[in-house]
């Protein structure tokens, strides 16, 4: 189990869903070409009514928005000044409708950009490991819109490590109704998406403790 403030695991499960994203990116280009994997990716689904490309793009907002609070954290925390000023995540200050939910070649990326940024905070983990506690506790405030009757903000006070966890919580959903478009709108077969996409971690590990009994 990972000690409470160990960066490296919440970095890694971040690094593989996103990888995950990736790779049925290159599954789509790789069976139809770019021309029709364009098309895949905006295809609304009549099940969810979106594309594939929305469910990235929303999904990525969030991951993308807490690495780099991250690694704004693991670079204060290296630094001998750092900021008094707490960062915010305004979660709901996003931009629908453009590029990166329309482009599949800006969209991936996007996605290999913010791997990086992971990357970066994974290599440097193990050799920095008691900063991590300072990385994963730094206080930040969280914002989100939770009520269509106002456009009122709620802030919620938070840390990187819980939104890191939370950012990942949040894609693995999205995932979720990904696997639903890809195979039941798009007509891939379940086995041919990367190992658990869409699948929580606590699913995955419940199934393979019922083939052990």
């Amino acid at each position: 189990m990972a000690m409470a403030g160990n960066l490296l695991p919440l970095v890694r499960s971040n690094i593989a869903i996103l990888s995950q994203k990736i790779a049925l990116l290159d599954l789509m280009i790789s069976r139809h070409g770019v021309t029709t994997a364009s098309s895949h990716f905006v295809t609304p689904c009549p099940i969810v009514g979106a594309s594939i490309g929305q469910h990235y793009r929303h999904s990525m907002d969030h991951l993308e928005l807490v690495a780099l609070v991250a690694d704004t954290a693991d670079e204060q925390s290296s630094s001998s000044s750092i900021s008094d000023v707490m960062e915010e995540l305004h979660y709901d200050y996003r931009v629908r409708g453009g590029t990166l939910e329309k482009d599949v070649d800006m969209s991936r990326k996007r996605l290999v950009d913010v791997v990086a940024i992971f990357r970066q905070l994974e290599f440097r983990s193990p050799q920095q490991s008691q900063l991590d506690e300072s990385i994963t506790s730094r206080p930040i405030a969280a914002y989100f819109n939770l009520s269509a009757d106002t456009n009122d903000e709620i802030r919620l006070l938070s840390t990187v490590g819980r939104e890191l966890g939370f950012a990942a919580h949040h894609a693995i959903h999205h995932m979720a109704i990904v696997k639903i478009i890809a195979t039941k709108t798009l007509g891939y077969d379940e086995n041919e998406l990367p190992h658990g996409f869409g699948s929580a971690p606590s699913t995955l590990l419940f199934d393979a403790k019922k083939l052990k009994t």
